[in-house]
Protein backbone atom coordinates (compact mmCIF):
# COMPACT_ATOMS: atom_id res chain seq x y z
CA UNK A 1 0.00 0.00 0.00
CA UNK A 2 3.38 2.11 -0.40
CA UNK A 3 1.86 3.63 -3.54
CA UNK A 4 -1.58 4.72 -2.25
CA UNK A 5 -1.95 8.20 -0.79
CA UNK A 6 -3.88 9.29 2.17
CA UNK A 7 -6.69 9.86 0.40
CA UNK A 8 -7.02 6.51 -0.75
CA UNK A 9 -6.36 5.07 2.52
CA UNK A 10 -8.91 7.19 4.70
CA UNK A 11 -11.36 6.01 1.86
CA UNK A 12 -10.62 2.68 2.20
CA UNK A 13 -10.32 2.66 6.12
CA UNK A 14 -13.98 4.44 5.89
CA UNK A 15 -15.05 0.56 4.82
CA UNK A 16 -13.52 -0.77 7.47
CA UNK A 17 -10.27 -1.59 6.25
CA UNK A 18 -7.87 -1.96 9.08
CA UNK A 19 -4.60 -2.50 7.10
CA UNK A 20 -5.07 0.47 5.47
CA UNK A 21 -5.71 2.65 8.49
CA UNK A 22 -3.01 0.81 9.64
CA UNK A 23 -0.41 1.98 6.88
CA UNK A 24 -1.43 5.35 7.62
CA UNK A 25 -0.56 5.19 11.28
CA UNK A 26 2.66 3.79 10.11
CA UNK A 27 3.28 7.07 7.81
CA UNK A 28 2.28 8.97 10.56
CA UNK A 29 3.41 7.49 13.94
CA UNK A 30 6.35 9.38 14.20
CA UNK A 31 5.25 12.86 13.65
CA UNK A 32 2.62 11.91 16.18
CA UNK A 33 5.04 10.56 18.74
CA UNK A 34 7.25 13.31 18.27
CA UNK A 35 4.64 15.98 18.36
CA UNK A 36 2.68 14.23 22.05
CA UNK A 37 6.74 14.04 23.07
CA UNK A 38 7.27 18.10 22.56
CA UNK A 39 4.22 19.02 24.46
CA UNK A 40 4.37 16.31 26.90
CA UNK A 41 8.07 16.49 27.84
CA UNK A 42 7.27 12.57 29.16
CA UNK A 43 7.96 9.70 26.25
CA UNK A 44 6.32 7.02 28.31
CA UNK A 45 2.74 9.29 28.34
CA UNK A 46 3.64 10.39 24.69
CA UNK A 47 3.45 6.65 23.93
CA UNK A 48 -0.13 6.39 25.78
CA UNK A 49 -1.27 10.20 23.85
CA UNK A 50 -0.28 9.10 20.39
CA UNK A 51 -1.91 5.30 20.91
CA UNK A 52 -5.56 7.46 21.61
CA UNK A 53 -5.14 10.33 19.22
CA UNK A 54 -4.62 7.53 16.39
CA UNK A 55 -7.98 5.25 18.31
CA UNK A 56 -9.68 8.78 18.16
CA UNK A 57 -9.02 8.88 14.24
CA UNK A 58 -10.04 5.16 13.18
CA UNK A 59 -12.99 5.87 14.78
CA UNK A 60 -14.03 8.81 13.56
CA UNK A 61 -12.55 8.31 10.05
CA UNK A 62 -15.93 9.47 8.35
CA UNK A 63 -16.22 12.99 9.52
CA UNK A 64 -12.82 14.09 7.72
CA UNK A 65 -14.28 16.34 5.41
CA UNK A 66 -10.83 16.08 2.85
CA UNK A 67 -9.92 12.63 2.86
CA UNK A 68 -5.98 13.86 2.02
CA UNK A 69 -5.84 16.14 4.94
CA UNK A 70 -5.17 13.31 7.39
CA UNK A 71 -1.79 14.43 8.66
CA UNK A 72 -2.97 17.80 9.65
CA UNK A 73 -6.25 16.22 10.75
CA UNK A 74 -4.73 13.86 13.38
CA UNK A 75 -2.00 16.41 14.16
CA UNK A 76 -5.12 18.25 15.70
CA UNK A 77 -6.34 15.18 17.96
CA UNK A 78 -2.86 15.14 19.61
CA UNK A 79 -3.00 18.59 20.09
CA UNK A 80 -6.46 18.27 21.69
CA UNK A 81 -5.64 14.88 23.68
CA UNK A 82 -2.51 15.95 24.75
CA UNK A 83 -3.98 19.33 26.36
CA UNK A 84 -6.15 17.47 28.11
CA UNK A 85 -3.89 15.64 29.98
CA UNK A 86 -1.70 18.62 31.09
CA UNK A 87 -5.05 20.43 32.42
CA UNK A 88 -5.31 17.27 34.09
CA UNK A 89 -2.41 16.00 35.08
CA UNK A 90 -0.10 19.47 35.04
CA UNK A 91 -2.76 22.22 36.57
CA UNK A 92 0.65 24.59 37.64
CA UNK A 93 2.69 24.87 34.66
CA UNK A 94 2.31 27.93 33.74
CA UNK A 95 2.11 29.89 36.73
CA UNK A 96 4.60 32.61 36.35
CA UNK A 97 5.50 35.07 38.70
CA UNK A 98 4.44 39.04 37.31
CA UNK A 99 8.24 39.92 38.05
CA UNK A 100 9.26 36.96 35.73
CA UNK A 101 6.43 37.63 32.97
CA UNK A 102 7.87 41.31 33.08
CA UNK A 103 11.60 39.48 32.72
CA UNK A 104 10.35 37.55 29.61
CA UNK A 105 8.95 40.50 27.65
CA UNK A 106 11.60 42.44 28.24
CA UNK A 107 14.10 39.51 26.43
CA UNK A 108 15.76 39.70 30.17
CA UNK A 109 17.92 36.32 30.36
CA UNK A 110 16.96 34.42 33.47
CA UNK A 111 19.38 34.28 36.32
CA UNK A 112 19.85 30.56 35.85
CA UNK A 113 20.98 28.28 32.77
CA UNK A 114 17.96 26.93 30.84
CA UNK A 115 18.11 23.20 29.98
CA UNK A 116 18.21 24.90 26.14
CA UNK A 117 21.33 26.44 26.67
CA UNK A 118 23.23 23.38 28.36
CA UNK A 119 21.70 21.61 24.78
CA UNK A 120 23.65 24.08 23.02
CA UNK A 121 27.19 22.21 23.62
CA UNK A 122 25.99 18.73 22.75
CA UNK A 123 25.25 17.07 18.42
CA UNK A 124 21.96 17.55 17.99
CA UNK A 125 20.79 13.94 16.54
CA UNK A 126 17.01 14.97 15.82
CA UNK A 127 17.72 18.51 15.52
CA UNK A 128 14.72 20.69 15.55
CA UNK A 129 12.74 17.55 17.35
CA UNK A 130 15.23 17.27 20.06
CA UNK A 131 15.78 21.34 20.55
CA UNK A 132 12.17 21.82 21.25
CA UNK A 133 11.20 18.97 23.47
CA UNK A 134 14.53 20.11 25.82
CA UNK A 135 12.78 23.38 26.15
CA UNK A 136 11.32 23.79 29.75
CA UNK A 137 7.66 22.94 29.10
CA UNK A 138 6.38 26.26 30.45
CA UNK A 139 7.55 27.11 27.09
CA UNK A 140 7.50 24.31 24.77
CA UNK A 141 3.49 23.78 24.83
CA UNK A 142 2.32 27.56 24.11
CA UNK A 143 5.55 27.59 21.14
CA UNK A 144 3.72 24.81 19.84
CA UNK A 145 0.11 25.83 19.87
CA UNK A 146 1.09 29.33 18.04
CA UNK A 147 3.19 28.34 15.50
CA UNK A 148 2.18 24.63 14.22
CA UNK A 149 -1.40 25.08 15.34
CA UNK A 150 -1.57 28.83 14.13
CA UNK A 151 -3.49 29.63 17.09
CA UNK A 152 -3.89 33.34 17.77
CA UNK A 153 -2.15 34.24 21.65
CA UNK A 154 -5.36 34.32 23.27
CA UNK A 155 -6.95 31.25 22.28
CA UNK A 156 -3.81 29.08 23.53
CA UNK A 157 -4.26 31.35 27.25
CA UNK A 158 -7.61 30.36 27.05
CA UNK A 159 -6.46 26.55 26.25
CA UNK A 160 -3.67 26.42 28.68
CA UNK A 161 -5.34 28.81 31.41
CA UNK A 162 -3.57 31.80 31.79
CA UNK A 163 -3.42 35.36 31.04
CA UNK A 164 -2.61 36.53 26.99
CA UNK A 165 0.56 38.58 28.21
CA UNK A 166 2.08 35.55 29.56
CA UNK A 167 1.74 33.66 26.49
CA UNK A 168 3.39 36.04 24.90
CA UNK A 169 5.99 36.37 27.23
CA UNK A 170 6.38 32.58 26.99
CA UNK A 171 6.07 32.72 23.12
CA UNK A 172 8.52 35.36 22.68
CA UNK A 173 11.51 34.02 25.15
CA UNK A 174 11.12 30.50 23.82
CA UNK A 175 11.26 31.99 20.11
CA UNK A 176 14.74 33.85 20.90
CA UNK A 177 16.18 30.84 22.67
CA UNK A 178 15.50 28.67 19.44
CA UNK A 179 16.20 31.12 16.89
CA UNK A 180 20.44 31.14 16.88
CA UNK A 181 20.51 27.46 17.66
CA UNK A 182 18.47 25.79 14.47
CA UNK A 183 20.12 28.55 12.16
CA UNK A 184 22.32 26.08 10.76
CA UNK A 185 19.95 23.72 9.59
CA UNK A 186 17.14 25.79 8.21
CA UNK A 187 17.70 23.17 5.00
CA UNK A 188 17.37 19.99 7.34
CA UNK A 189 14.59 20.51 9.20
CA UNK A 190 12.02 17.92 9.61
CA UNK A 191 8.79 18.39 7.31
CA UNK A 192 6.06 17.61 10.07
CA UNK A 193 7.94 20.84 11.97
CA UNK A 194 8.70 23.17 9.21
CA UNK A 195 6.04 25.28 10.22
CA UNK A 196 6.94 25.67 14.16
CA UNK A 197 10.04 27.73 13.41
CA UNK A 198 7.83 30.38 11.14
CA UNK A 199 4.54 32.36 11.21
CA UNK A 200 2.08 30.30 9.30
CA UNK A 201 1.38 31.40 6.02
CA UNK A 202 -2.78 31.01 7.43
CA UNK A 203 -1.86 33.77 9.66
CA UNK A 204 -0.42 36.05 7.55
CA UNK A 205 -3.24 35.54 4.96
CA UNK A 206 -5.34 38.07 4.78
CA UNK A 207 -8.62 36.34 4.47
CA UNK A 208 -12.45 37.70 3.81
CA UNK A 209 -14.66 35.16 5.94
CA UNK A 210 -18.19 34.86 4.34
CA UNK A 211 -20.87 33.54 6.99
CA UNK A 212 -24.74 33.03 6.77
CA UNK A 213 -25.38 35.11 9.75
CA UNK A 214 -24.33 37.34 12.93
CA UNK A 215 -24.41 33.66 15.08
CA UNK A 216 -22.29 32.72 13.43
CA UNK A 217 -20.34 35.39 12.81
CA UNK A 218 -20.03 36.43 15.80
CA UNK A 219 -18.52 33.01 17.48
CA UNK A 220 -15.94 33.29 14.30
CA UNK A 221 -15.05 36.76 15.76
CA UNK A 222 -14.54 34.85 19.07
CA UNK A 223 -12.05 32.60 17.42
CA UNK A 224 -9.91 35.01 16.36
CA UNK A 225 -9.24 33.47 13.00
CA UNK A 226 -7.09 35.89 10.93
CA UNK A 227 -9.06 38.20 8.40
CA UNK A 228 -12.18 40.29 8.16
CA UNK A 229 -15.47 38.76 8.54
CA UNK A 230 -18.71 39.47 6.65
CA UNK A 231 -22.75 37.86 6.16
CA UNK A 232 -24.71 37.21 3.69
CA UNK A 233 -27.95 36.01 4.39
CA UNK A 234 -31.57 36.23 3.54
CA UNK A 235 -33.96 32.70 4.21
CA UNK A 236 -34.20 32.54 0.43
CA UNK A 237 -36.56 29.70 0.33
CA UNK A 238 -39.44 31.71 1.50
CA UNK A 239 -40.50 34.31 -0.83
CA UNK A 240 -40.05 35.73 -4.28
CA UNK A 241 -36.88 35.06 -5.40
CA UNK A 242 -37.50 35.67 -9.49
CA UNK A 243 -34.45 36.08 -11.96
CA UNK A 244 -33.55 39.21 -13.85
CA UNK A 245 -33.82 41.74 -11.30
CA UNK A 246 -31.34 44.56 -10.35
CA UNK A 247 -30.10 44.82 -6.80
CA UNK A 248 -32.52 47.52 -5.76
CA UNK A 249 -35.48 45.83 -7.00
CA UNK A 250 -34.57 42.69 -5.65
CA UNK A 251 -34.21 44.42 -2.17
CA UNK A 252 -37.56 46.19 -2.58
CA UNK A 253 -39.34 42.62 -3.23
CA UNK A 254 -37.67 40.95 -0.66
CA UNK A 255 -38.01 43.84 1.80
CA UNK A 256 -41.67 43.78 0.70
CA UNK A 257 -42.10 40.12 1.85
CA UNK A 258 -40.16 40.15 4.86
CA UNK A 259 -42.31 42.76 6.04
CA UNK A 260 -45.44 41.62 4.97
CA UNK A 261 -45.00 37.88 5.91
CA UNK A 262 -42.69 37.70 8.79
CA UNK A 263 -43.43 41.15 10.41
CA UNK A 264 -39.99 42.91 9.98
CA UNK A 265 -40.16 46.72 9.79
CA UNK A 266 -39.46 47.25 6.17
CA UNK A 267 -36.49 49.74 6.96
CA UNK A 268 -35.12 46.94 8.68
CA UNK A 269 -34.97 44.44 6.25
CA UNK A 270 -34.10 46.91 3.68
CA UNK A 271 -30.36 47.42 5.61
CA UNK A 272 -30.66 43.43 6.68
CA UNK A 273 -30.76 43.21 2.53
CA UNK A 274 -28.41 45.66 1.70
CA UNK A 275 -25.37 44.76 4.00
CA UNK A 276 -25.36 41.42 1.70
CA UNK A 277 -24.62 43.32 -0.77
CA UNK A 278 -22.25 45.06 0.75
CA UNK A 279 -20.70 41.90 1.22
CA UNK A 280 -20.28 41.04 -2.14
CA UNK A 281 -19.13 44.22 -2.79
CA UNK A 282 -16.00 43.85 -0.27
CA UNK A 283 -15.55 40.67 -2.41
CA UNK A 284 -15.36 42.00 -5.41
CA UNK A 285 -12.42 44.20 -4.24
CA UNK A 286 -11.28 41.79 -1.86
CA UNK A 287 -7.40 40.44 -3.87
CA UNK A 288 -6.52 37.18 -1.51
CA UNK A 289 -8.46 34.71 -0.52
CA UNK A 290 -12.19 34.77 0.31
CA UNK A 291 -13.67 31.58 2.69
CA UNK A 292 -17.25 30.66 2.38
CA UNK A 293 -18.36 28.65 5.76
CA UNK A 294 -21.82 27.18 4.91
CA UNK A 295 -23.66 24.28 6.21
CA UNK A 296 -26.01 21.24 4.63
CA UNK A 297 -29.93 23.40 5.54
CA UNK A 298 -31.42 24.17 2.49
CA UNK A 299 -31.35 28.10 3.22
CA UNK A 300 -26.83 28.17 3.57
CA UNK A 301 -27.00 25.66 -0.03
CA UNK A 302 -29.32 28.37 -1.20
CA UNK A 303 -26.61 31.30 -0.39
CA UNK A 304 -24.00 28.39 -1.39
CA UNK A 305 -25.41 28.33 -5.11
CA UNK A 306 -26.35 32.11 -5.49
CA UNK A 307 -22.59 33.26 -3.96
CA UNK A 308 -20.89 30.68 -6.68
CA UNK A 309 -23.01 32.32 -9.56
CA UNK A 310 -22.21 35.49 -8.40
CA UNK A 311 -18.78 34.65 -8.30
CA UNK A 312 -18.61 32.86 -11.62
CA UNK A 313 -19.80 35.79 -13.21
CA UNK A 314 -16.93 38.03 -11.54
CA UNK A 315 -13.94 38.85 -12.48
CA UNK A 316 -11.86 36.49 -9.48
CA UNK A 317 -7.54 36.72 -11.17
CA UNK A 318 -6.32 37.84 -8.11
CA UNK A 319 -8.52 35.56 -5.09
CA UNK A 320 -8.85 32.81 -4.22
CA UNK A 321 -12.29 30.91 -3.43
CA UNK A 322 -12.59 28.23 -0.61
CA UNK A 323 -15.33 26.36 1.00
CA UNK A 324 -16.14 24.77 4.15
CA UNK A 325 -19.37 23.27 4.03
CA UNK A 326 -20.39 20.15 6.61
CA UNK A 327 -23.04 18.28 7.72
CA UNK A 328 -22.12 17.25 11.14
CA UNK A 329 -19.09 17.54 13.53
CA UNK A 330 -17.09 14.97 15.28
CA UNK A 331 -18.61 14.30 18.52
CA UNK A 332 -21.96 15.93 17.99
CA UNK A 333 -24.48 13.56 17.66
CA UNK A 334 -27.42 15.82 16.74
CA UNK A 335 -25.73 18.37 14.20
CA UNK A 336 -28.28 21.17 12.99
CA UNK A 337 -25.64 23.68 12.04
CA UNK A 338 -22.64 26.10 12.20
CA UNK A 339 -24.59 28.05 14.50
CA UNK A 340 -24.32 25.36 17.11
CA UNK A 341 -20.76 25.14 17.34
CA UNK A 342 -17.96 26.90 19.52
CA UNK A 343 -15.09 28.87 18.52
CA UNK A 344 -12.42 26.45 18.87
CA UNK A 345 -15.23 23.69 16.65
CA UNK A 346 -15.38 26.74 14.46
CA UNK A 347 -11.42 27.53 14.08
CA UNK A 348 -10.79 23.38 13.87
CA UNK A 349 -12.80 23.48 10.52
CA UNK A 350 -10.47 26.30 9.00
CA UNK A 351 -7.66 23.84 7.61
CA UNK A 352 -10.53 21.26 6.30
CA UNK A 353 -11.56 24.15 3.27
CA UNK A 354 -11.16 23.41 0.14
CA UNK A 355 -10.53 25.78 -3.10
CA UNK A 356 -14.32 25.73 -5.23
CA UNK A 357 -13.85 23.52 -8.60
CA UNK A 358 -14.74 24.93 -11.39
CA UNK A 359 -17.22 22.12 -11.38
CA UNK A 360 -18.94 23.24 -8.25
CA UNK A 361 -18.72 27.03 -9.70
CA UNK A 362 -20.98 25.01 -12.96
CA UNK A 363 -23.57 23.39 -10.67
CA UNK A 364 -24.42 26.30 -8.54
CA UNK A 365 -24.76 28.59 -11.32
CA UNK A 366 -26.91 26.48 -13.38
CA UNK A 367 -28.71 25.17 -9.90
CA UNK A 368 -28.98 29.07 -8.93
CA UNK A 369 -30.65 29.69 -12.28
CA UNK A 370 -32.99 26.62 -11.86
CA UNK A 371 -34.15 27.90 -8.34
CA UNK A 372 -34.95 31.49 -10.01
CA UNK A 373 -37.13 30.11 -12.94
CA UNK A 374 -40.62 30.66 -12.97
CA UNK A 375 -40.55 27.18 -14.06
CA UNK A 376 -39.58 24.42 -11.66
CA UNK A 377 -39.35 21.84 -13.97
CA UNK A 378 -35.65 23.55 -14.06
CA UNK A 379 -34.93 22.41 -10.33
CA UNK A 380 -35.64 18.77 -11.71
CA UNK A 381 -33.80 18.76 -14.88
CA UNK A 382 -30.50 19.78 -11.97
CA UNK A 383 -31.10 16.73 -10.21
CA UNK A 384 -31.46 14.59 -12.79
CA UNK A 385 -27.55 15.23 -13.58
CA UNK A 386 -24.27 14.81 -11.81
CA UNK A 387 -24.68 16.54 -8.43
CA UNK A 388 -22.01 15.23 -6.32
CA UNK A 389 -19.86 18.57 -6.59
CA UNK A 390 -21.97 19.96 -4.12
CA UNK A 391 -22.62 16.82 -2.12
CA UNK A 392 -25.66 18.41 0.43
CA UNK A 393 -27.20 20.03 -3.29
CA UNK A 394 -29.57 17.10 -4.14
CA UNK A 395 -31.62 16.41 -0.44
CA UNK A 396 -31.47 20.81 -0.22
CA UNK A 397 -33.32 21.05 -3.64
CA UNK A 398 -35.67 18.15 -2.96
CA UNK A 399 -36.83 19.58 -0.10
CA UNK A 400 -37.47 22.58 -1.74
CA UNK A 401 -39.59 21.17 -4.13
CA UNK A 402 -41.66 19.38 -0.77
CA UNK A 403 -43.02 23.04 -0.31
CA UNK A 404 -45.23 22.50 -3.27
CA UNK A 405 -48.69 21.49 -2.71
CA UNK A 406 -48.93 18.08 -2.46
CA UNK A 407 -50.98 16.09 -5.29
CA UNK A 408 -52.97 14.03 -2.74
CA UNK A 409 -54.52 17.17 -0.97
CA UNK A 410 -53.09 20.60 -1.66
CA UNK A 411 -50.65 20.48 1.85
CA UNK A 412 -46.68 21.49 1.66
CA UNK A 413 -44.58 19.08 3.59
CA UNK A 414 -44.39 22.12 6.31
CA UNK A 415 -48.62 22.04 6.45
CA UNK A 416 -48.88 18.30 6.42
CA UNK A 417 -46.42 17.85 9.36
CA UNK A 418 -48.55 20.46 11.36
CA UNK A 419 -51.79 18.65 10.92
CA UNK A 420 -49.86 15.15 11.63
CA UNK A 421 -48.81 16.34 14.78
CA UNK A 422 -51.68 18.40 16.19
CA UNK A 423 -54.05 14.77 14.66
CA UNK A 424 -51.65 12.89 16.93
CA UNK A 425 -50.91 15.01 20.02
CA UNK A 426 -53.97 17.30 20.32
CA UNK A 427 -53.56 21.03 20.65
CA UNK A 428 -50.17 22.38 21.18
CA UNK A 429 -48.75 25.57 22.00
CA UNK A 430 -47.28 27.52 18.75
CA UNK A 431 -43.70 26.63 19.97
CA UNK A 432 -44.10 23.29 21.00
CA UNK A 433 -45.79 22.85 17.38
CA UNK A 434 -42.36 24.01 16.34
CA UNK A 435 -40.43 21.72 18.21
CA UNK A 436 -42.51 18.94 17.24
CA UNK A 437 -42.34 19.51 13.12
CA UNK A 438 -38.44 20.09 13.39
CA UNK A 439 -37.96 16.75 14.73
CA UNK A 440 -39.47 15.47 11.53
CA UNK A 441 -36.80 17.25 9.60
CA UNK A 442 -33.44 16.87 9.00
CA UNK A 443 -31.59 18.37 8.68
CA UNK A 444 -33.53 21.25 10.04
CA UNK A 445 -35.66 23.03 8.16
CA UNK A 446 -36.78 27.02 9.16
CA UNK A 447 -37.02 28.96 11.77
CA UNK A 448 -39.27 29.23 14.12
CA UNK A 449 -40.68 33.09 12.90
CA UNK A 450 -41.25 31.53 9.30
CA UNK A 451 -42.90 28.58 11.17
CA UNK A 452 -45.27 31.12 13.07
CA UNK A 453 -45.99 32.96 9.57
CA UNK A 454 -47.08 30.00 8.13
CA UNK A 455 -49.15 28.62 11.21
CA UNK A 456 -51.16 32.03 10.71
CA UNK A 457 -51.44 31.62 6.92
CA UNK A 458 -53.27 27.89 8.02
CA UNK A 459 -55.58 29.71 10.24
CA UNK A 460 -56.33 33.06 8.23
CA UNK A 461 -57.76 31.36 5.17
CA UNK A 462 -61.29 31.23 4.18
CA UNK A 463 -61.48 27.62 5.18
CA UNK A 464 -58.81 27.61 7.96
CA UNK A 465 -56.95 24.19 8.82
CA UNK A 466 -55.81 25.44 12.60
CA UNK A 467 -57.52 27.29 14.84
CA UNK A 468 -54.78 30.26 17.29
CA UNK A 469 -55.81 30.83 20.33
CA UNK A 470 -56.10 34.84 20.73
CA UNK A 471 -55.15 34.86 17.05
CA UNK A 472 -56.98 38.21 16.98
CA UNK A 473 -54.22 39.67 18.89
CA UNK A 474 -51.71 39.06 15.59
CA UNK A 475 -52.70 41.43 12.66
CA UNK A 476 -51.68 40.57 9.24
CA UNK A 477 -49.03 43.61 10.06
CA UNK A 478 -48.44 42.29 13.16
CA UNK A 479 -44.90 40.30 14.89
CA UNK A 480 -45.68 36.92 14.23
CA UNK A 481 -43.93 35.52 17.67
CA UNK A 482 -46.62 37.08 19.52
CA UNK A 483 -48.38 33.60 18.90
CA UNK A 484 -45.16 31.70 20.31
CA UNK A 485 -47.71 30.72 23.36
CA UNK A 486 -50.93 30.35 22.22
CA UNK A 487 -52.43 27.09 21.65
CA UNK A 488 -52.87 25.45 17.96
CA UNK A 489 -55.28 23.41 17.23
CA UNK A 490 -56.71 20.86 13.84
CA UNK A 491 -60.14 22.21 12.42
CA UNK A 492 -62.63 19.52 11.27
CA UNK A 493 -61.58 21.09 8.07
CA UNK A 494 -57.92 20.80 8.54
CA UNK A 495 -58.58 16.97 9.58
CA UNK A 496 -60.41 16.49 6.37
CA UNK A 497 -57.65 18.13 4.52
CA UNK A 498 -55.37 16.40 6.19
CA UNK A 499 -57.13 12.47 5.45
CA UNK A 500 -57.13 14.00 1.44
CA UNK A 501 -61.05 14.26 1.32
CA UNK A 502 -60.58 17.50 0.24
CA UNK A 503 -58.00 19.79 -1.20
CA UNK A 504 -56.85 22.92 0.36
CA UNK A 505 -55.92 24.36 -2.78
CA UNK A 506 -59.66 24.02 -4.02
CA UNK A 507 -61.15 25.45 -0.63
CA UNK A 508 -58.24 28.32 -0.47
CA UNK A 509 -56.35 28.69 -3.31
CA UNK A 510 -52.89 29.77 -2.73
CA UNK A 511 -50.69 33.11 -3.63
CA UNK A 512 -47.47 31.98 -2.35
CA UNK A 513 -43.83 32.26 -3.89
CA UNK A 514 -41.36 29.69 -3.84
CA UNK A 515 -37.59 30.33 -5.41
CA UNK A 516 -38.97 32.04 -9.21
CA UNK A 517 -42.38 30.22 -9.28
CA UNK A 518 -45.42 31.85 -8.16
CA UNK A 519 -48.40 29.43 -7.13
CA UNK A 520 -51.73 31.65 -7.34
CA UNK A 521 -55.07 30.57 -7.46
CA UNK A 522 -55.43 26.32 -7.37
CA UNK A 523 -51.63 26.21 -7.99
CA UNK A 524 -50.75 24.58 -11.47
CA UNK A 525 -47.23 22.69 -9.56
CA UNK A 526 -47.93 20.37 -7.76
CA UNK A 527 -45.92 17.55 -5.86
CA UNK A 528 -46.38 13.84 -6.14
CA UNK A 529 -44.76 12.57 -3.04
CA UNK A 530 -45.65 8.96 -4.21
CA UNK A 531 -43.39 9.35 -7.28
CA UNK A 532 -40.83 11.72 -6.01
CA UNK A 533 -41.52 14.69 -8.69
CA UNK A 534 -43.93 17.59 -9.85
CA UNK A 535 -46.62 17.18 -12.10
CA UNK A 536 -48.77 20.08 -13.29
CA UNK A 537 -52.44 20.47 -12.41
CA UNK A 538 -55.38 22.42 -14.06
CA UNK A 539 -57.32 24.25 -12.17
CA UNK A 540 -60.69 22.23 -11.99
Amino acid sequence: MDSKSDAELVTAARGGNQQAFGELVLRYQRQIYGLACILLGDRSEAEDIAQEAFLRAWLNCDLLSDPSKFGPWVRRIVFGVSIDWLRAFRPDLFRLSDHEAELVLFAIPASSESALQAMESIELREKVWRAISTLPPRYRLPLTMFHMDGLSHRKVAEAIGVPESTVRSLVTRARQRLEPLLAGYAAEVLPALQDVLREQQLRRAIMLHIVDGESVAGTLREAAVPGEIRTYGDLKYEGPAPAGLDRQSWCNVRAQFLSDKLGFEREDALAYLQASFRTLDAAAKHEEEIVLWLDYRLSDQLILIELLDWFSRSKREESQLSLICVGQYAGIRNFVGLGQLTSDQLTSLLDTRLVVSDAQFRLGSTAWNAFTAPDPKSIERVLQEDTSPLPFLAAALRRHLQQFPSIDNGLSRTERQCLSVLRERGALSAIKLFFAVQQMENPLFMGDLSFFAILYEMASVPHPLIEIENAGQVGSEGDKSSIAHSMIRITDTGLRVFQSQLDHMQLNGINRWLGGVHLTGAAAWRWDDHNRRLVAKSPI
